[in-house]
């Protein structure tokens, strides 16, 4: 009887620590690749702020990018969304449509100036969220790299459309 419960607690202990070990793998992973995503998102933001600039609609003093947050601790594992804030100006809240339609424009010319591929047809790279909060502009922008990102945006779609609410 003794043999038989030292054998199951071995095979508990064993379970837990092949566990353990999984996990680290998939968190060393999923690290790697929100790290990857994040950096060629920091590129394609500072391209597009840079754009920006070029056309007018944004200063020089409103490009400042301040370090960069991930949406995906809130939303969960495999959202490739980043938060991105900087100073905004006296009229950033009024211009907030005209902002978000400039910031995607400039975004999907990025992707596609440089090949950046996206799991759906279209641009690799969408602001999902765009707000002004104590006189910073925040901008939340989406890298469609993989599903969960694309099903994260129709979540934020049903979140904001008033028929569903």
């Amino acid at each position: 009887m003794a043999l038989i419960v030292e054998v199951i607690i071995g095979i508990i202990i064993a379970f837990i620590i092949y566990e353990m070990i999984r996990r680290m793998i998939v968190q060393r992973a999923t690290r790697m690749v929100r790290r990857s995503a994040e950096d060629d998102t920091d590129v394609a933001v500072k391209a597009a702020l840079q754009r920006l600039v070029n056309d007018d609609v944004l200063s020089e003093d409103e490009c400042v990018l301040q370090p960069t947050e991930t949406v995906a601790d809130v939303w969960g594992r495999g959202v490739m969304a980043f938060e991105y804030t900087m100073p905004s100006g006296i009229d950033t809240e009024r211009r907030l449509p005209e902002l978000e339609a400039a910031f995607n424009d400039a975004l999907a010319s990025f992707s596609a100036d440089h090949q950046v591929k996206s799991v759906v047809a279209g641009p690799a790279f969408v602001v999902s969220d765009i707000w002004v909060y104590e006189g910073h502009l925040h901008v939340d922008v989406a890298n469609l790299m993989n599903e969960s990102t694309v099903e994260y945006l129709k979540d934020l779609k049903k979140l904001n459309d008033p028929a569903v609410k």
